[in-house]
């Protein structure tokens, strides 16, 4: 069994599509609300969540019994507002004994709910698209309620910090990921940490001007400006100047797991001090510095995901990192670093977001 962010060309369409053929319910990817809702749910847990398995073993379909073999795993999706209205989607495929292709599509839009940990879905419509070679077509289903035991937990990405809902006792075991989490509000200030030297300087004359990798040029702090990098991964800077620093990071593509994507920019500006504490060689310098925001912002880009598409912008709280920091004169191949050998906060992904005890910026 293996979660890895793998699919069928056909399951990404289906689910993306919001449809797999026949009569399904009116306009998935944006649930209509009704005129007089009635449902709720917490507003840090309203977005799209998806869950994605690459293949399993055998699976028995709950809403036809039928049981096949889930080669090609499954594709599940739950997108849910505030006020309760809901999308849900469940796209498995496989093999049978008897049939080389097998795939259900479960789809239903309606009314979510959310008490002491359980999650209830009233339906209004729901409807089976089944592929198979006995019996294909698209079938409505009973309207009952659907309800599944829920956890959620804080689920670290191999960038920054989601939420996971587990869910369990309903007709799928789920593992939910929130794929763009609400900023937390009221977040620590991180302490000095031991061990830690904080100097009485700003930026060093020889390190001013603007260090970079990849593209640096995706947000202008003056006009609000921002244009994402084309392609994946991370582009990153950071700028010192006599009154301070400036930072930011653009990576796309943040999640590897579901059919809707996500791309962000985070930016801070604010206070650096600067202290040596000692000299590696004849041509680098190293030493503590501590980073003070006095602002953040972070954009969020999500594509891919039908009426969801769109960008949100949020203004953070400033919080306050600590680092080292090794700079190469010129005449040793300059180069600038900052080290991860510090505890981060909740935006350290901005420098510190692997395993590596350094990242290094080149100047530009």
């Amino acid at each position: 069994m293996h979660r890895i962010p793998i699919a069928l060309a056909l399951l990404l369409l289906l689910v993306a599509c919001g449809g797999g053929g026949g009569n399904n319910p009116t306009n998935p990817s944006n649930p209509p609300s009704p005129p007089n809702p009635t449902g709720s749910f917490p507003a840090e847990l309203s977005g799209v969540w998806q869950d994605t398995l690459a293949s399993s073993g055998n699976f028995r379909n709950p809403l036809t019994g039928f049981e096949f073999t889930m080669t090609e795993g499954y594709s599940a999706q739950l997108k849910v507002k505030p006020n309760g209205e809901f999308y849900f989607a469940h796209y498995s495929q496989g093999v049978a004994s008897n049939c080389s292709l097998v795939s259900f599509f479960d789809q239903m839009v309606g009314l979510a709910e959310w008490n002491n940990n359980r999650l209830v879905l009233r339906p209004r419509e729901r409807r089976l698209d089944v592929r198979n070679c006995a019996q294909s077509g698209t079938f409505n289903q009973r309207l009952d309620p659907v309800v599944f035991e829920a956890s959620v937990s804080e689920y670290p990405t191999f960038l920054d910090t989601s939420l996971l809902m587990e869910l369990s006792g309903g007709p799928y075991p789920l593992r939910f990921k929130l794929l763009n989490r609400t900023p937390p509000a009221n977040l620590p200030q991180p302490p000095q940490p031991p061990g830690f030297e904080l100097g009485q300087v700003g930026p060093y004359d020889e390190i001013l001007g603007l260090w970079g990798r990849e593209e640096t040029n995706f947000y202008n702090p003056q006009t609000g400006a921002y244009q994402f990098p084309d392609c994946c991964g991370e582009n990153r800077f950071v700028r010192f100047s006599p009154e301070g620093y400036e930072l930011g990071m653009a990576f796309v593509r943040v999640n590897l797991e579901g059919v809707c994507k996500k791309d962000l920019i985070y930016y801070e500006k604010g206070q650096a001090l600067f202290k040596i504490t000692n000299q590696r060689d004849s041509y680098t310098y190293q030493g503590d510095v501590r980073l003070a925001a006095s602002e953040a912002r972070l954009i969020v880009r999500i594509r891919e995901c039908g009426a969801d598409d769109g960008v949100q912008t949020y203004t953070l709280q400033p919080l306050t990192r600590y680092h080292r920091w090794s700079y190469t004169l010129p005449v040793g191949g300059e180069s600038f670093m900052l080290g991860c050998q510090y505890p981060t906060h909740f935006w350290g992904f901005a420098v510190c977001y692997g395993a590596d005890p350094w990242y290094t910026y080149q100047r530009r």
